[in-house]
């Protein structure tokens, strides 16, 4: 049995997601645990919150893309 193409796609746009917050994660972690001063911990909130509006640009510009007539487009 296939999977329908836009599951497919979702999932790997969902395994990128997951794999870029894992990073965020660790380096959030990292500045904040080990940074010595007040400047990691703010370099840290602004690299947050500039992946959260990142990812909130990404997800919203991947739910207007219409994946079966991508898929069209680039076969002609």
């Amino acid at each position: 049995m296939m999977l329908p193409l836009e599951i497919i796609v979702n999932m790997l746009i969902a395994g990128i997601f997951f794999a870029y917050w894992g990073v965020v994660f660790i380096i959030l972690y990292h500045l904040t645990r080990f940074g010595i001063g007040v400047q990691p911990k703010r370099f840290a909130a602004v690299f947050l919150l500039g992946s959260v509006i990142l990812s909130g640009v990404a997800i919203i510009s991947f739910m207007n893309i219409d994946i079966n007539q991508l898929v069209l487009l680039i076969s002609q």
